[in-house]
């Protein structure tokens, strides 16, 4: 028997995207993004405050990624969703994540995340949402045939 809940915004399970952007400096900065998906083919939407580092870190650069936290790096994907860029410069660091550079966009990629999407800003529509194409998703080739990620870890 299925329960009626009326009508509700509901779209679960959620993934839980972390956002890799380069600070002005060149460091790497992450943010846990609640609100985000897919936006017609090839492109991915956002809905970011304007008073997050990542946002300004789009905006100025337009290129990002988007990783996949799975059930091994909570503690780290629940840091970056708590601490802001903006006061802690050594986020990155203390949330435990390493990064690489990604190969078609000016972005870091979260080494510890494996699967990912190389983002370039499209637009930020009249809401303020940023609208990407994403340009190329990334997953180790050893997984090439195995389970895109771990949601509970053996």
């Amino acid at each position: 028997m299925r329960t009626n809940f009326g009508a509700k915004p509901w779209f679960y399970p959620l993934p839980v995207l972390i956002v890799g952007t380069y600070n002005p400096d060149g460091t790497a900065d992450a943010m846990n993004a609640a609100w985000g998906g897919l936006y017609d083919a090839g492109k991915v939407v956002l809905c970011l405050s304007k008073d997050h580092r990542t946002t300004a870190n789009i905006l100025a650069r337009k290129d990002f990624t988007i990783s996949f936290a799975d059930a091994a790096d909570t503690v780290s994907a629940d840091y970056v969703g708590m601490v802001s860029g903006n006061s802690e410069p050594a986020k990155m660091q203390k949330a435990g994540f390493h990064t690489s550079k990604a190969s078609t966009v000016d972005a870091p990629l979260i080494d510890e995340l494996p699967v990912a999407l190389e983002c370039r800003l499209l637009k930020v529509n009249e809401d303020g949402n940023i609208i990407s194409i994403f340009l190329l998703c990334r997953r180790p080739a050893a997984e090439c045939c195995g389970p895109v990620w771990r949601m509970h870890p053996q």
